[in-house]
């Protein structure tokens, strides 16, 4: 269609004002408003202005005359009060809508122009404030509410995504109204406006629920009148989604969020302090390297294979599968099977294999592989399809940053990304994450400082290998760090002894707790533990 604007006027000496459209043969002039309307009979092709006698018009099938009619059971006679006029072209009927700096086109069924700039309500003229005000997401639909309603103050947007000017004078507009009601379509486009809306008027917007229909006209033609009255005065408070502020939303969140999930560690001061390891969040082990932190890890891991409730995944990267199950199978079985010459030593074999059975028939055990080069994404993954997928509630991974290639400041802007994705990961699939990260000697995350602030849980773990008592070097002293989502705060929270015979750690009460890590030299002793 050929629109043309800022003509001059032939009725007005306006250089300017003037627009037309050549297909349409409409016009208007925003100086001395001149339009189909007030120049009855007329049209203009972009030459002359043509005017039709009513015999013309009726052997060419052309009407320029505004008129109106029962169009989607809106009375003529409201069309008629609000400006809404009809004309037709030819075979083409086209609907009008005066806006105070525009009219806009709706050529039947739902072809649109504009003449002029639609920045401002379909009706705002016509209502200067007061109690109440009722918004549609068409003229259709705002004429359909005043037939429903009565003409209370009710306007309309000119379109679902109206321009930034629009809202600014749609907030200096609606100030002058106690209360705005939004009966806008029941669909993703009117729930953008909605959202808008309430941002810039929060706890004054309410929204109609139109039910099986999807606006305020679908009410006015099924004759259902009544219903939207009803609907209309049980409109309810807008807010979006992520925002909580009505009594039921409060106490929709208490009684919708679950207690803590956790599996007990078996050491005392840690439980007594974080409850346990915990579903839902992203739990941090930081050390120096060389002092035992897989061990560690292992042991965690049988705590939480053992109670029996949950399913748990690990992956460690510094070591071969077989090392990984058969640190397991020594927790089982109480004696250090950690390698195949000790396995056929103590003539377990088939002790060991009965054990690895009993963990692949429980279908809660699930070693996995990451790729030391592996993209960011490809390991958040990897967690959501082993979460979603078979169902693991925890997750071990140690260590973080050997996941994580590239120089020191590339490193650190994955590791960032990473944390921060697994730490949304974790409450969105109500799933633990514990990770081992390395730490310098300052006692701060190997490359990336920042982890710490990702985290809902952090632990520290240190020994004593310079000690001349080999118990205290063989200790694993555990303390929590002041990340600590529980509430129960920071500081020592028991060890773990390391026993060489059955290769597995035990809760020491007695530990002569270290608060936090401190830079240690690794001195090699026989009686020192072998990891």
């Amino acid at each position: 269609m050929a629109e043309h604007s800022h003509r001059p006027c032939p009725f007005c000496p306006s250089s300017d004002g003037f627009s037309y459209s050549t297909e349409t043969g409409l016009f208007r002039c925003f100086v001395c408003e001149a339009s189909p309307k007030s120049k009855r009979g007329l049209c203009f092709d972009g030459n002359t202005l043509t005017e039709f006698k009513d015999q013309q018009e009726q052997e060419v099938g052309i009407t320029l005359e505004p008129y109106y009619r029962h169009y989607r059971s809106i009375p003529e006679k409201i069309y008629e009060k609000f400006g809404v006029y009809f004309t037709k072209l030819g075979d083409k009927e086209s609907m009008h809508y005066t806006y105070p700096n525009a009219t806009k086109t709706r050529q039947l069924p739902k072809y649109f122009t504009a003449q002029g700039t639609l920045d401002h309500f379909f009706g705002q003229e016509d209502y200067n404030g007061g109690k109440i005000i009722t918004i549609t997401e068409g003229e259709i639909d705002r004429l359909s509410v005043i037939t429903m309603m009565g003409d209370w103050p009710c306007v309309s947007v000119p379109s679902a995504n109206p321009s930034k000017q629009f809202w600014v004078n749609a907030r200096e507009y609606l100030r002058h109204f106690d209360k705005i009601v939004l009966s806008v379509d029941s669909d993703e486009p009117g729930d953008k406006l909605a959202e808008k809306f309430f941002k810039l008027f929060p706890g004054k917007v309410y929204r109609v629920n139109h039910g099986k229909h999807k606006d305020a006209n679908a009410f006015l033609q099924e004759g259902e009148q009544q219903e939207y009255k009803t609907a209309w005065w049980n409109a309810q408070k807008v807010k979006p989604d992520n925002v909580n502020t009505t009594a039921e939303d409060f106490l929709k969140v208490y009684d919708e969020t679950p207690n803590y999930e956790y599996f007990k560690t078996g050491i005392s001061g840690l439980d007594d302090k974080m409850l346990g390891i915990h579903k839902g969040a992203l739990t941090m082990i930081l050390a120096p390297t060389g002092l035992g932190k897989t061990q560690v890890f292992r042991y965690l891991e049988y705590q939480c294979y053992k109670q029996g409730n949950y399913s748990l995944a690990f992956c460690h990267a510094e070591e071969v599968e077989l090392t990984s199950l058969l640190g397991l199978v020594s927790y089982e079985l109480q004696t250090n099977v950690i390698r195949k010459d000790l396995i056929e030593e103590k003539n377990l074999e088939k002790e060991v294999k009965e054990t690895l059975k009993k963990f692949g028939d429980s279908e809660r055990l699930y070693q996995f592989k990451i790729a030391l080069d592996a993209d960011v994404d490809d390991i958040v993954e990897e967690v959501r399809f082993l979460a979603t997928a078979m169902g693991v509630d925890f997750f071990f991974i140690e260590p973080i940053q050997d996941f994580i290639s590239g120089d020191t400041s590339t490193k650190e802007n994955k590791l960032t990304d990473l944390v921060n994705k697994l730490k949304r990961l974790a409450p969105e699939l109500n799933v633990g994450i514990l990770f081992i990260a390395h730490a310098n000697e300052d006692g701060e995350a190997k490359y990336c400082k920042s982890l710490t602030q990702s985290v809902a849980y952090e632990i520290f773990i240190d020994r004593d290998l310079e000690s001349e008592n080999q118990e205290t070097r063989n200790t694993t002293f555990i303390s929590v760090g002041r990340k600590n989502r529980t509430g129960g705060g920071s500081g020592p929270a028991g060890g773990l002894l390391f026993d060489l015979d059955s290769y597995t750690l035990s809760p020491v009460e007695s530990a002569n707790v270290i608060e936090s890590p401190k830079p240690v030299t690794r001195v090699v002793d026989e009686g020192d533990i072998p990891f």
